[in-house]
């Protein structure tokens, strides 16, 4: 196992073996409404706990489940009731506000997605989404698209692959630029699909 991984493992363990899934729920819901949480790194331990069965899997699911969509619903109603607000107080700076706008309006929905896997960002995408005055179905159906992608990725991926990690890694580091560029075009044309396929059956 990577030293990275079980030095990850070491540390969260205790933690969610004291607190279990409050703690789980917690840090991955407040992460929605723009406070900084090791959200996805206890999703990643629990899911890998769960596979030794000192958790339940069904319930790391559900937990995170309901974590982000309410977590970040929350933080689309803080958005769009107290935005303007938190602008003035400088809670959010005009530069995060400039950017989230940006990525909404050139993403559209998969805004929501790619936010969940960038730090910073992840944080105040929901409150920019109500900010921004997001139509409430086009945010609900990017809240789930987002959910499910994101705990499946990190509440299931963790355990399909926990054997194969390693030599994962290792691969990774080796061909590091040529996997990114693939990994890219590919989101870049699912991205592209579904957002033209939205687009059309919604007109």
């Amino acid at each position: 196992m990577p030293e990275a991984l079980q030095h990850l493992i070491t540390e969260m363990t205790p933690w969610l073996q004291q607190y279990g899934y409050l703690l789980l729920f917690l840090a991955i819901a407040v992460e929605g409404f723009g406070i900084p949480a090791p959200g996805q790194s206890l999703l990643i331990v629990a899911s890998l706990l769960a596979a030794t069965g000192q958790m339940s899997q069904p319930l790391v699911l559900i937990v995170a489940c309901a974590a982000a969509l309410s977590g970040n619903s929350l933080g689309y109603f803080i958005g769009r009731r107290f935005g303007e607000v938190l602008l003035r107080k400088g809670w959010i700076k005009p530069q995060l506000e400039d950017k989230i706008h940006s990525v909404i309006g050139q993403y559209g929905i998969a805004a929501l997605v790619l936010s969940r896997f960038v730090e910073g960002l992840k944080q105040f995408m929901f409150i920019g989404c109500g900010l921004a005055k997001m139509p409430f179905k086009t945010f609900v159906m990017g809240n789930l698209l987002a959910t499910s992608i994101w705990v499946t990725l990190f509440g299931l991926g963790p355990v399909l692959i926990r054997d194969e990690i390693a030599p994962i890694l290792t691969f990774y580091h080796q061909h590091k630029y040529p996997t990114w560029a693939i990994v890219s075009l590919l989101l870049v044309f699912l991205l592209h699909f579904s957002w033209r396929k939205w687009q059309v059956k919604n007109q």
